[in-house]
Parts: C-alpha cells; sequence; structure tokens
C-alpha cells in the first residue's frame, strides 16, 4: 500500500511538473512561433537599411536576385515577396531583388554608316536617336555619318539619347579658272556642282572672254551649290 501511494505521489509530482513546463515554456513558445506581424515597405532602400528594418520587425531577408534597373539606383532594392503590408508570422524570410544600378552601353562608332543603318545599330544597343544634324564633310559623301555626340567608346546608360552628324556632302575646292575661256569654265565650274555668279568684263590683255580674276581664289573650300564671281577681258 505505502508503495503504491509512494509511486502515485511521484506520478502527481511529474505531472505537476509536465504542467508547469508546458505553461510557463512551451506555450510561450508556441504562442510567440505563431505571432503575425505586418510585412515593411524596404522597396527603394539600400540593402543594409532595409534588411535593419525587416529585422526589426522579427522578420528574416535574403537577396534572391540582382539586376539592372533604369530607376533604382545601385544597391538599393528593387521589389520585395511578400508585398508590404502583407500580414504574416513573426521569423518569415522575404525575398529581395535588388538593383546593380542602370545598365551601361559603350556609344559604337558609326561613322562612315548611312542614316538608317546608323539607327538600327543605336535602337538594338537601347539607345535613343535624340538629335540629327548636318554638316559638309571635307571626306565623307553626302547621307554618310560624320560622328556622333557622344563621341564613341563613351559609356552611357541604356535609354540615353545620342546625336549624330550627318554629311551635306564633300567640300569643294575652287578650281583655278585664271586663264581659261568663259565657255570652258561654265563647262568645268557645273561638272564639280558649282555655279557661276557675277560676271565683270575689264579691260585687259589677252583674249576677250579670258578669266582674269576671280572670287573665291583657287584652293579655297566651298560647299557645293556656291557661286564664283569672274572677271573677264572684255
Amino acid at each position: 500500500m505505502k508503495r503504491f501511494l509512494t509511486y502515485l505521489i511521484i506520478i502527481l509530482i511529474f505531472f505537476i511538473i509536465g504542467l508547469l513546463l508546458a505553461n510557463f515554456l512551451l506555450m510561450p513558445m508556441l504562442v510567440r512561433r505563431g505571432e503575425e506581424v505586418f510585412v515593411p515597405n524596404v522597396c527603394n532602400m539600400p540593402l543594409d537599411s532595409a534588411t535593419a528594418v525587416l529585422k526589426r520587425a522579427g522578420l528574416q531577408s535574403v537577396v534572391v536576385e540582382r539586376r539592372y534597373d533604369q530607376i533604382i539606383e545601385e544597391g538599393r532594392v528593387i521589389t520585395q515577396e511578400p508585398l508590404p503590408d502583407t500580414k504574416v508570422k513573426k521569423g518569415r524570410i522575404v525575398n529581395l531583388s535588388v538593383s546593380l544600378g542602370a545598365e551601361k552601353v559603350a556609344i559604337p562608332v558609326l561613322t562612315g554608316l548611312e542614316l538608317a543603318r546608323a539607327r538600327q545599330i543605336i535602337e538594338r544597343l537601347g539607345l535613343v536617336l535624340e538629335d540629327i544634324d548636318s554638316v559638309y564633310s571635307d571626306s565623307l559623301g553626302e547621307g554618310k555619318v560624320i560622328q556622333t555626340i557622344p563621341e564613341p567608346e563613351t559609356e552611357v546608360k541604356k535609354g540615353d539619347g545620342i546625336k549624330i552628324i550627318m554629311s551635306k556632302g564633300i567640300l569643294l575646292k575652287i578650281p583655278n579658272l585664271i586663264g581659261l575661256k568663259l565657255d570652258s569654265a561654265r563647262v568645268l565650274i557645273k561638272n564639280i556642282g558649282l555655279n557661276i555668279g557675277m560676271i565683270t568684263e575689264v579691260e585687259g590683255t589677252g583674249e576677250k572672254g579670258t578669266i582674269i580674276v576671280q572670287n573665291p581664289q583657287p584652293d579655297q573650300l566651298a560647299n557645293k551649290g556656291d557661286t564664283i564671281n569672274l572677271m573677264v577681258v572684255k
């Protein structure tokens, strides 16, 4: 009988200890484990700051992706999962995508290309043809790219604008017309794309119609369609 009572007392003691453990140790752990919190918004925050904010909220974080972004600066959070203000269990892992910054490309060498081909390359690189200007060139024919702004090999962000300078044609050298007859000069000037301007007859030595003065002077540069004024023997 005494042995039975002893066993009974021991069982009761263990039961009470079990209840106390369950009440003061296991139950708080289970309650705490089930606690819910709202996910804070860490988008556009630097990664270190985002991690600290999530930790203070009782959440963990992990970077699952790093990618280029044209808007979000390098090292800042682009997106998060779960989304901000979502209610989750404390201790939940929040997945973060972090920006590598805007993707950069080098300005290509386009000199000598036709406009259509240059535009195709610019757009393929993710750049924008922002402006086109035209000037005369000393070496490239009409419709060819002379240069780009920014210059080739300059690194820019995708989506940036680029300006190209196109050739209106090759600059011409004024021929030497002194001593030629007016009719011969007309043919020569027309063939190279220039025009005869004012013709003045003056007294001078030599055959009538012989050119003795020209303006502009020989070897000066001119654009296609420019005029040359002449003085000829009366």
